[in-house]
């Protein structure tokens, strides 16, 4: 068939893609694959076991997506299981794949935690034929008989690394375990490890691993040009409002170790009237999908998240990520940046770098196999360290003569005797850390002694 004249993408036509695939892909201007893409469809279309790595914003959704798809029953329900990290991550593939199905008869579904599970039982008993799901609440719903897998045909781990860094590891393996019946299993990560090759060893068979990374080749992006900021940690706030009034971006995605420094970031950028919202995982469900349609839409600029709950922000349009602060894993890194510069596009990514935090730096550019460039942000200076600048630091106040009596008055300055308070008395700092020997004992009672008033 000459795909041409149809105006469909002949390029993913040779990969061996069908009809109704080429036009969803054509709706959504897909044209030319990525590298996994085009080395990944073709084997996952002949039902191979697949271990998969690229570069985060490579594709890699569509790069599972599409075969399985293809190679469906839409007869038999419940068939085919994504497990993602996150609820993000979760929605944001549904809605991925969703897009791709457009023109096939197949009904997909998404369960997370979060919300009611009974919400996501009634879901389930219209019975998709593939779901997607974060592995608690794939669980959870196994558990209860909504969701069983032992007739799975399709099994896909994405993001499966990260999976294992927020403590899912025992999880995936139950999941795995689970899905008794033969079926293609695809794993596909930004980076890959020693615990994945054993998980690896024991759920597939004669896998194909797809390293699309070469060894000379960065991690990251290379559309994403990489800055570090030397900053202290109590100028980091005021640094940070400095370089988004001087970049202006579009979509900025700021990076915190923790959820009271997601809040504290974000309530300090707003008081400057940026355009800011904080998402972590103590926010109610409700609350996250507010945050992340008015992220996607626009309507907010600036997004500060913890680790956890960035996993599924993909937004193309995000131009800036800054690392507020710099991860300990220089993995979570490279997913940091991913999240920016998707798809062929271009994006800054900043990191502030404290002192101590050297190393930290070091074993990233190692990682990454490339050097992040010093950027100065204009019109910042660094700071005085704050305890200092309170007057913490400072010198013993003078010594104080004694009133001279009425007699002493008419002598000259040279006869004038100069008494001096007595040594145990004198001031000095060291008297804060010892009393001086006059002072009185404090009684048991708890009171000093006073006058009875008459």
């Amino acid at each position: 068939m000459d795909n041409t004249h149809l105006g469909l993408p002949k390029a993913f036509a040779d990969l061996g893609l069908e009809t109704a695939l080429l036009q969803a892909l054509a709706d959504v201007h897909f044209v030319d694959p990525s590298e996994i893409q085009r080395k990944m469809i073709p084997p996952a279309l002949t039902g191979a076991d697949i271990l998969g790595q690229a570069r985060t914003g490579t594709g890699k959704t569509a790069a599972f997506g599409l075969p399985i798809l293809q190679r469906m029953n839409p007869s038999q329900p419940l068939q085919a299981l994504v497990v993602v990290p996150t609820r993000e991550l979760a929605v944001q593939v549904e809605a991925e794949l969703i897009r791709f199905a457009k023109h096939k008869p197949l009904h997909l579904q998404v369960v997370y935690g979060g919300r009611k599970v009974l919400h996501d039982i009634k879901l389930l008993e219209r019975r998709p034929h593939l779901v997607v799901g974060t592995p608690g609440r794939i669980l959870d719903l196994n558990q209860r008989g909504a969701l069983p897998l032992g007739e799975m045909k399709f099994v896909v781990c994405d993001e499966v690394d990260r999976m294992f860094d927020i403590g899912f590891r025992d999880d995936v393996r139950k999941i795995l375990g689970l899905c008794t019946s033969e079926h293609q299993t695809i794993f596909v990560s930004a980076t890959i490890n020693d615990e994945i090759d054993r998980l690896v060893q024991r759920h597939m068979k004669n896998p194909q691993r797809i390293f699309t990374a070469k060894p000379d080749e960065t991690m990251t992006n290379p559309e994403a040009t990489q800055y570090y900021v030397a900053v202290q940690p109590w100028d980091k706030l005021r640094a940070l409002r400095l370089l988004i009034q001087h970049e202006n971006p579009r979509l900025t995605l700021i990076f915190c170790r923790t959820k009271r420094s997601v809040d504290k970031v974000a309530h300090g950028l707003q008081e400057r009237g940026i355009n800011a919202s904080p998402i972590h995982g103590d926010l109610l469900q409700h609350k996250r999908e507010r945050v992340m349609r008015g992220f996607r839409t626009g309507k907010i600029n600036v997004l500060v998240a913890t680790d956890l709950a960035s996993r599924g922000i993909d937004v193309h349009e995000i131009t800036h990520v800054i690392n507020y602060d710099v991860p300990d894993d220089p993995e979570v890194y490279v997913h940091r940046v991913g999240r920016t510069a998707r798809m062929g596009k271009s994006g800054k990514a900043f990191s502030f770098v404290a002192r101590g935090e050297g190393q930290l730096q070091t074993e990233i550019e190692k990682l990454i196999n490339h050097l992040l460039e010093d950027y100065r942000i204009p019109g910042f200076t660094m700071s005085p360290e704050p305890s200092l600048a309170r007057g913490r630091s400072y010198e013993p106040a003078a010594r104080t003569v004694p009133r001279q009596n009425a007699n002493q008055e008419s002598l000259s300055p040279e006869a004038a005797p100069v008494t001096s308070p007595p040594a145990a008395t004198e001031y000095a700092p060291s008297s804060f850390a010892t009393p001086p020997p006059a002072a009185r004992p404090r009684p048991i009672t708890g009171r000093f002694p006073s006058r009875r008033r008459r």
